[in-house]
């Protein structure tokens, strides 16, 4: 009896410690208590917007040097005048300068100089004897790069702006002025101010007092300066050109282009984009050399355009080489918007394509550009749609978009 009190006291003894190293083993380890930078800082301090990221480094730092990484933070905030702190990420916690302020540093020559700090920060090596350097930034050009166009605008300061008439001019790019001319919706041409080349702008991109918006469309720049005065005439038309609306036309203008297809293109086009009238661009091949010579004209008219405009003109002769003995190898012109976009004399089908029809648009010996002219002789004919903003080829039986 004795023997089995001792065996049961010894197992009640062995399972009470073994239980208790179990729930010794199993408490709770304690929280680490939170690291607080022991720099000393005001309540107020404290509570300034980025100062808790600072104080997460554990460098010592003295409360000056605190607020000025708290200043390299605050930097990267673009909310600040509107009073939102949003949180920012840094490499340094503010201890180097993350961001930079664009607006305080300034460049003058090969010299980085910040207007704030009055300290400056950057040396820059440029070797002036190399004509080929290139100035660092438009302000340290200014002063040691000449002005490239000054020998062209003698009569004015380098360092005038917009000829010293802002409110007639404007400088979009900084680069030579030019003589401006407005196109209107008939087709005309308007000088309306001197300079160096020729651009001629759309009647939409003027104010109602004549002075050119500065969120215009970019004109088209036309050649250098008298280019139109030069190269365009007004020819009174013998007998008035009628087509099918009615509308009647006594004058023919023109404008030529030697040996420069793609810019008579890009004027043409510019005409048909912009104008309620129709426009020709005809190109004519000289017998004599490999030269050819465009003239972009027009009526004036709606639905009418000149296929041969060479024969009303006068002076068709550049650098002594005739085109009067040449031969006219294509013509485009355009359809207006608010008319059909299919060459004059054929249908169009969305399923079939484009059919010869008895549909003509425009009267007048000098005004036929349709299919009864379009005969296989090798000139290549094209109309532009001004609403399909899109060519289209024909002859005297088929028509196919370009």
């Amino acid at each position: 009896m004795t023997m089995k009190k001792i065996i049961l006291t010894g197992f009640v003894l062995l399972a009470g410690i073994t239980q208790a190293q179990v729930k010794k083993t199993q408490a709770k380890p304690k929280a680490e208590k939170k690291w607080v930078n022991p720099v000393k800082l005001t309540k107020e301090e404290r509570n300034r917007p980025y100062m808790d990221e600072v104080l997460k480094t554990r460098d010592s730092i003295t409360p000056e040097e605190a607020e000025r990484r708290r200043r390299n933070i605050a930097i990267g905030n673009p909310f600040k005048d509107r009073g939102y702190y949003p949180k920012i990420a840094t490499l340094s916690k503010g201890k180097y300068l993350e961001f930079h302020d664009m607006d305080a540093v300034v460049n003058i020559g090969s010299v980085k100089y910040n207007r704030k700090t009055k300290e400056i920060t950057e040396f820059r090596e440029i070797d002036l004897s190399d004509p080929d350097a290139q100035p660092y930034l438009d302000t340290a050009g200014r002063w040691f790069s000449p002005d490239p166009l000054s020998e062209e605008f003698r009569r004015w300061s380098p360092y005038n702006y917009a000829m010293n008439n802002p409110l007639r001019f404007i400088d979009p790019d900084g680069r030579q002025a030019t003589d401006i001319y407005k196109l209107d919706k008939s087709g005309n041409l308007t000088w309306m101010a001197e300079s160096k080349t020729d651009v001629i702008y759309a009647e939409k991109n003027f104010d109602k007092n004549g002075n050119l918006n500065a969120n215009n469309d970019g004109g088209v720049e036309v050649g250098e300066k008298g280019y139109i005065k030069n190269n365009s005439q007004e020819i009174a038309l013998s007998s008035p050109i009628t087509d099918n609306d009615g509308n009647s036309s006594s004058t023919l203008s023109t404008l030529s282009f030697y040996n420069n297809e793609a810019k008579a293109q890009q004027v043409s086009e510019y005409f048909y984009n912009n104008t309620n009238v129709e426009t020709a661009n005809s190109t004519y091949q000289s017998f004599s050399s490999d030269k050819n010579f465009s003239v972009v004209s027009t009526y004036h008219l709606p639905s009418a355009s000149p296929l041969d405009p060479k024969r009303f003109m006068s002076n068709f002769n550049v650098n002594g080489d005739s085109f009067f003995p040449s031969t006219l190898k294509s013509q485009d012109h355009n359809h207006p918007l608010g008319y059909p976009f299919e060459p004059s004399g054929f249908s169009y089908n969305a399923k079939k394509g484009f059919s010869v029809s008895g549909n003509i648009f425009s009267m007048g010996e000098n005004a036929k550009v349709d299919r009864n002219i379009a005969q296989p002789n090798g000139i290549k004919l094209r109309v532009y749609s001004s609403y399909l903003k899109q060519y289209i080829r024909y002859d005297n039986k088929s028509a196919n978009f370009e």
